[in-house]
């Protein structure tokens, strides 16, 4: 992972997490004003959008939390949009990533929380109803720690982001024994069509050497229609299985044109079933 350098530019902007004590575990909003490389390694120069007082600062891209702890990427994207599930009327006229939330919040959800100009990682502790929810930040050493109420317009689900896999929605477990819970994801995740949308990180078209591309397929597979009504998204569907349809018989005939240049044992024959056992 720390081989690899993400594709910032300067002027774009992103969010940068914190290790500093009192700040940890917490998310920043900035624009890149710099980049630059010493000793073999990356290094950006942020303006911290929410805190116009304080001054330009630069961060390694890949730092260690704590000691003898793994290096952790410390830079991601801009966070997509958040709407609702009852907002979400059009997924082929999605022009960029949208998180779709679920109605409600649930104990053991992995949220961020909006507060003194940054955001806050940690899980939903208890429901206080339908405004308000209690937010256990991530312990020491990568949070903070404590409880605290917080209103639901200031929570938003967390997402995990890579260079390689992009965002994706983590699951958690839900319930009131945490470890015998279910496995729950509090939203979903619809990329544009440019993109190949991507809802929970089911299916994903990445380039591999250059034009070469692959999908990735998850056990699930949500369905833009549990999204929307929309005709626009049973057609997207279809599309899906078009696609997917197409890939599995490009590798059938792969393996076949590779099997046919080498000496084999194994003879095809149509499987004529019987009418008894």
């Amino acid at each position: 992972m720390s081989g690899i350098c993400p594709p910032f530019n300067v002027g774009e902007i992103v969010e940068t997490r914190s290790f500093e004590k009192g700040y940890r575990g917490a998310w920043f909003r900035c624009k890149i004003r710099d980049i630059f490389k010493k000793r073999n390694e990356v290094f950006y120069k942020l303006e911290y959008l929410d805190f116009p007082d304080e001054n330009m600062h630069t961060e390694k891209l890949y730092q260690k939390g704590v000691v003898g702890d793994k290096k952790h990427l410390m830079l991601r994207p801009q966070f997509p949009h958040v709407c609702h599930q009852n907002e979400v009327c059009d997924v082929k006229g999605i022009i960029k990533p949208t998180l779709v939330v679920n109605d409600t919040f649930q104990v053991g959800d992995l949220v961020d929380w909006w507060k003194d100009d940054c955001y806050w990682s940690g899980t939903i502790a208890e429901v206080m109803g339908d405004r308000e929810v209690k937010v256990e930040l991530f312990p020491l050493p990568i949070g903070e720690g404590s409880c605290y109420v917080a209103p639901c317009k200031d929570v938003r689900p967390s997402l995990d982001w890579s260079p390689v896999d992009g965002w994706l929605v983590p699951s958690s477990k839900v319930g009131f024994y945490k470890s015998d819970g279910e496995d729950r994801r509090c939203a979903r995740l619809i990329l544009p069509a440019d993109e190949c949308k991507v809802i929970e990180g089911v299916v994903r078209r990445e380039h591999i050497g250059g034009a070469r591309k692959k999908l990735k397929v998850d056990e699930s597979l949500p369905l833009n229609i549990m999204v929307s009504n929309a005709i626009d998204a049973a057609v997207l569907d279809l599309e899906e299985l078009v696609s997917r349809i197409k890939w599995m018989k490009s590798i059938l005939s792969s393996n076949l044109e590779k099997s046919s240049c080498s000496t084999s044992a194994w003879v095809f024959q149509e499987y004529c079933p019987s009418s008894t056992r």
